[in-house]
């Protein structure tokens, strides 16, 4: 993602293996859409790709289990240093604060 965006939504659907993410802007157009290992570092990496470009970040994950334990506790993680404002991170809607980065 190339251009500051205001808001983004990102889709992610959790699997075993690998994970596969997909944002998209207000209309509808695809910015980003990567394969993600199911490993801390490229769950990382995919994250603060994901939050860096936006100013808020709406979250969305299929499923939540021991899929995609790794992922929500990250995600969780980053709730906690301030990156996200979302009390419930399985929840459809996970806006980051504005101008958070």
């Amino acid at each position: 993602m190339s251009d500051r965006k205001t808001e983004v939504w990102v889709g992610i659907d959790a699997g075993k293996g690998h994970h596969w993410g997909t944002a998209v802007d207000e209309t509808g157009a695809t910015l980003w859409s990567k394969k993600i290992e199911n490993d801390e570092a490229p769950i990382l990496a995919a994250l603060g790709e994901l939050l860096d470009p936006a100013e808020e970040v709406h979250w969305a994950v299929d499923i939540s289990g021991t899929s995609s334990a790794l992922l929500l506790a990250l995600l969780a993680a980053l709730t906690v240093s301030g990156r996200s404002t979302c009390p419930d991170v399985r929840s459809t809607a996970c806006p980051a604060p504005t101008g958070v980065r």
